[in-house]
């Protein structure tokens, strides 16, 4: 199958390479980046011909986290009213987070293949899948120079 910001191919026998496609951005996920993470674990899960899956980043960082100039439209055409505005809000950070969830719910084992930078929800991946005695990426494999982290420099300025 064919995504717009992942990469999927298969590397040998059993093994699965996704790769975030976004290198002109450091791989900074996008909305349409969320959906496409979601829709690949979960139909991943299913493949019988799947049995690892090894997750990095096309080009210089593994992620650069949320690209923010999508969060706009996560509220542009939300209610004025504030309560019906924040439930709507709400509901829209849970479909993201499903990504996370499908990740999680994952049986195969998958690896973070970590390089460069991997800021923000990229950092999560260290955590994917802890205790739920499931999948979800348990495994990071730091290739070369990685920097996993929050950056919160400059907010608002």
């Amino acid at each position: 199958r064919e995504f717009g910001t992942l990469r999927l191919q298969r590397e040998r026998g059993h093994v699965l390479h996704l790769q975030l496609n976004r290198p002109q951005k450091r791989n900074a996920m996008n909305l349409q980046c969320w959906r496409e993470l979601r829709e690949c674990f979960q139909e991943l899960s299913q493949d019988p011909s799947c049995r690892v899956i090894v997750v990095s980043g096309a080009g210089s960082a593994f992620t650069a986290g949320i690209d923010l100039s999508d969060l706009a439209s996560l509220v542009s055409d939300l209610p004025e009213d504030v309560a019906r505005r924040a439930w709507g809000l709400r509901q829209r950070v849970m479909e993201l987070q499903e990504s996370f969830t499908a990740m999680e719910r994952c049986p195969k084992p998958v690896i973070a293949a970590v390089h460069g930078p991997c800021i923000g929800a990229g950092e999560r991946n260290g955590e994917w899948g802890r205790g739920n005695g499931g999948g979800g990426i348990g495994i990071r494999s730091g290739v070369g120079m990685g920097s996993v982290g929050w950056e919160w420099g400059h907010l608002g300025n």
